[in-house]
């Protein structure tokens, strides 16, 4: 979340689970039954309800307070899916090699946040104008 008008100077709050020793960044297990894949993988919904996650109040601040969020997001095909990478087979290890397929897709949902003295909500949210897409990639150790 930022202050209005100051740009990345403006950062107050950073709901984010961190980075892990490996390097790997915004990633976190979710709740069993969180995230939903229907109607054949043309539909999927991801939906948690007071997930703990820090509050570091900007990007890489080791100083963080226990806050917790919400989430439902909805996504659904709005083309056939296209396959893509190159998995085993890539010569370029870091672009191309995973395997997946993914279609053009719609996404709308909303969410929130809370911690001690601050708490939030978004409106409607959509990825119209933007980007969105539905599917699924294997890569690392799930290619062999």
């Amino acid at each position: 979340m930022f202050t209005p008008g100051q740009g990345a100077a403006g950062q107050v709050h950073d709901f984010n689970p961190g980075i892990l020793p490996n390097g790997l960044f915004w990633t976190m297990e979710i709740p069993r039954n969180s995230f939903q894949r229907m109607q054949h993988d043309t539909r999927a919904r991801l939906r948690v309800r007071d997930l703990p996650m820090p509050d570091t109040f900007f990007f890489s601040n080791n100083v963080s307070i226990a806050a917790q969020i919400d989430v439902d997001v909805e996504w659904k095909a709005t083309s056939a899916p296209v396959r893509r990478g190159e998995g085993l087979d890539a010569e370029d290890p870091f672009f191309t090699k995973f395997i997946g397929e993914f279609a053009d897709a719609s996404c709308a949902g909303h969410g929130g946040g809370a911690e001690t003295g601050f708490q939030f909500k978004t409106g409607d949210l959509t990825a119209d104008g933007f980007f969105a897409e539905l599917g699924y990639q294997r890569n690392g150790v799930f290619l062999e």
